[in-house]
C-alpha cells in the first residue's frame, strides 16, 4: 500500500474543507430561508388573532422541519387562557381517518374485507346486502345522513339531543329505517351515518370499544398522549372552550355536542402536536403496509379515498398533490392539509366555528400559508386578511353545519 505524500494529504484536506464549506453554506441559506418563512407565518397568524379571525393552534412543517408551532388567541376568553400547541380541541371529521385506519388494520389481520356487505354485521338496512365497507368508507353508500339532514329526528327538539350521551345503537336508530338517497355506488355524498356504522363494525369484529381500539392500535404506538375518544368525559385536561363567535362581547360559547353523538364519525379530541405525529406516521408503514396506505389514498368519486380527500391544489401557478380533510363540530373547526410530494403539512385547530363561512376562511388561510412557503415574492400585503374579516354572528349552529 502506497504512502500518502504530504501534497496528497494537503489536497484531500482542501477537498474535505471545501465540501464542508459548501454544505455549511447550503444549510445557512436554507436556515435563512426557513427563518424568513417562520417570521412571515408567525406575523400572518398574529394578525389574524389580533383581528379575532383565527383562534386556535397551528403547525406548519416542511420535510421534517417545523416552521410554525404555536397557539393564537384564547382557549378560554373568560379566564384569559391562551391557546397553545398542547391545547386540546375537537377535531370533528378529521376523526374519520382513524376510523378508516382501524378498518384497514382489521382487514390486514384477516378479520374482515372491505368487500364485505353491511348485512354481514348489521341486519335491517335497505340495500344492506349490496352496500360494502368500501362504499361506507368512500361516501358512496347512499345511506341517509343522521346529523346533517334537517329532516333527521335528531333535530326534533332543536339542539337538545346533541348534548345527550348516545350509545352507538341509539345513533343507529336515527337512520337504519330511513330511505336511502341513491343506489350504492351510484354517486358520492358525504355521509356521517356510514362512519357510525364503521365504528360499530370495528367494535363487533375487534371485541373492543371504538375508543379502546384506536387507543391500543394507533394512539399508543404513535405516542399521541393527548388524543382520545372518550364518550364519558365532557371536559378533557387543557381542552379549549368552543365558541360560535369571539367577536361578540362577551364571546358566544357554543352549545354542547356530546362526543358520543359524533362517535366514530367525528368524536376525537386532539392537539396540533399529536396530529403532526399522525401526519408523519402516514409516510411510513408503522401502522399498516404501504400497499394498504395506497388503498386509503386512492381517490374515487368526489376526489375521496378512504377518509381523505385527494386532489390537486394550485399554488403560485404550480400544481401540488394534496391529501386533506376538514372537521367541524359545535365550537370547533379543523383542517389537516398534506402536500405529499413536498412533505408539507398544515394543521389548523380552531376553538371557533362560525356557522356561515368557516370553510371559506380555512380555504383562504390554506392558500395564504402555501403562498408564503412557495412564493418568495409573497408578502403580507398580498395575503387575504380582508377576505377573512368576519361579520358579527350570534345565531346558533344549525343542522347541516357539523361533522
Amino acid at each position: 500500500m502506497k504512502k500518502l505524500t504530504s501534497k496528497t494529504v494537503t489536497i484531500l484536506l482542501m477537498v474535505v474543507i471545501f465540501t464542508f464549506s459548501i454544505a455549511a453554506r447550503a444549510a445557512e441559506v436554507q436556515g435563512n430561508q426557513y427563518g424568513h418563512v417562520k417570521q412571515k407565518l408567525h406575523a400572518y397568524f398574529e394578525q389574524l388573532a389580533a383581528d379575532r379571525i383565527f383562534s386556535g393552534a397551528v403547525i406548519v412543517a416542511r420535510e421534517g422541519h417545523v416552521l410554525l408551532k404555536d397557539g393564537f388567541g384564547l382557549a378560554d376568553y373568560d379566564a384569559g387562557e391562551k391557546n397553545k400547541p398542547k391545547t386540546v380541541y375537537g377535531i370533528g371529521s378529521m376523526s374519520k381517518a382513524f376510523t378508516v385506519m382501524s378498518i384497514m388494520m382489521l382487514e390486514e389481520r384477516g378479520l374482515l374485507s372491505v368487500e364485505d356487505t353491511l348485512d354481514k354485521y348489521i341486519p335491517g338496512f335497505t340495500n344492506g346486502d349490496i352496500i360494502t365497507i368500501h362504499q361506507l368508507m368512500n361516501h358512496t353508500s347512499g345511506m341517509f345522513e343522521y346529523i346533517n339532514d334537517p329532516t333527521s329526528t335528531i333535530w326534533e327538539n332543536g339542539l337538545e339531543k346533541l348534548a345527550l350521551y348516545h350509545t352507538p345503537d341509539q345513533l343507529l336508530d336515527y337512520f337504519i329505517d330511513r330511505s336511502p338517497y341513491f343506489a350504492p355506488g351510484a354517486q358520492w355524498s358525504y355521509c356521517n351515518s356510514a362512519f357510525v356504522v364503521l365504528g360499530i363494525i370495528i367494535e363487533q369484529v375487534s371485541g373492543m370499544t371504538y375508543g379502546g381500539f384506536i387507543e391500543k392500535n394507533i394512539l399508543k404506538p404513535l405516542h399521541m398522549k393527548d388524543t382520545t375518544y372518550d364518550p364519558m368525559v365532557l371536559d378533557l385536561p387543557r381542552q379549549a372552550v368552543g365558541y360560535n363567535d369571539v367577536l361578540t362581547d362577551p364571546p358566544c360559547a357554543a352549545p354542547l355536542l356530546h362526543a358520543s353523538v359524533a362517535y366514530s364519525a367525528g368524536g376525537v379530541f386532539s392537539t396540533v402536536e399529536d396530529m403532526y405525529k399522525w401526519d408523519q406516521a402516514l409516510y411510513t408503514d408503522r401502522l399498516v403496509s404501504f400497499e394498504t396506505l395506497n388503498k386509503i389514498f386512492t381517490p374515487g368519486l368526489g376526489d375521496y379515498g378512504y377518509g381523505w380527500f385527494i386532489d390537486t391544489l394550485d399554488i403560485a401557478g404550480q400544481p401540488h398533490k394534496q391529501i386533506w380533510h376538514w372537521g367541524s363540530t359545535l365550537g370547533y373547526h379543523s383542517l389537516i392539509s398534506r402536500l405529499v410530494d413536498e412533505k408539507v403539512t398544515l394543521i389548523l385547530l380552531h376553538n371557533t366555528n362560525a356557522p356561515n363561512d368557516s370553510f371559506e376562511d380555512q380555504e383562504i388561510m390554506r392558500h395564504d400559508v402555501y403562498n408564503i412557503l412557495f412564493d418568495p415574492g409573497f408578502t403580507a400585503a398580498k395575503a387575504s386578511p380582508g377576505k377573512l374579516e368576519q361579520q358579527r354572528r350570534t345565531q346558533p349552529q344549525e343542522a347541516g353545519k357539523i361533522l
